[in-house]
């Protein structure tokens, strides 16, 4: 989210091994979640979406608005509301953001997991395809980072 769960995380020197391997064993499910996204019917550019992970269920995409305060929230009730316990969050925007000094479309992602005290910030360079009105990835899948753990 723009103001709320992109809070800067610890230096890099003051991240442990264990939280670095917590990160890293993210890239997996951050890679079909991104591929999932962008098979999203639903998708569409220049917003925010959200999606929740329960141990019996992985929920479908929601659209959120782009009030950063009014997704904080509504992202904050949707986990307390879970039926279960949260096990995994994914916050993402898709729209075009500057990128390596261009304005470029992306797919900007951050996915939590419960106990993890850090986040793995992801995404993708995305394009729309002529063929069918869903965006595709374009080029490499991106580690952009880590970020702190607000969620869950």
């Amino acid at each position: 989210m723009p103001d709320g769960p992109t809070e800067n995380g610890p230096t890099e020197d003051a991240v442990t091994e264990a939280e670095k391997e917590n990160v890293h064993a993210l890239i997996n499910d951050a890679r079909a979640s991104l591929a999932d996204l962008l098979d999203f019917d639903e998708l569409r550019g220049d917003r925010w979406y959200v999606r929740l992970s329960t141990k019996e269920k992985v929920y479908p995409w929601e659209a959120l608005t782009s009030d950063p305060n009014e997704n904080d929230l509504a992202i904050r009730g949707r986990i307390a509301g879970s039926e279960s316990s949260v096990t995994d969050l994914v916050v993402a925007f898709v729209g075009t953001m500057p990128w390596r000094a261009r304005e470029r479309r992306m797919a900007h992602m951050q996915y939590f997991r419960t106990g993890h005290s850090l986040g793995l910030v992801f995404g993708s360079l995305v394009k729309r395809s002529f063929l069918r009105p869903r965006m595709r990835a374009q080029g490499e899948f991106l580690i952009i980072g880590g970020c702190r753990n607000i969620w869950i």
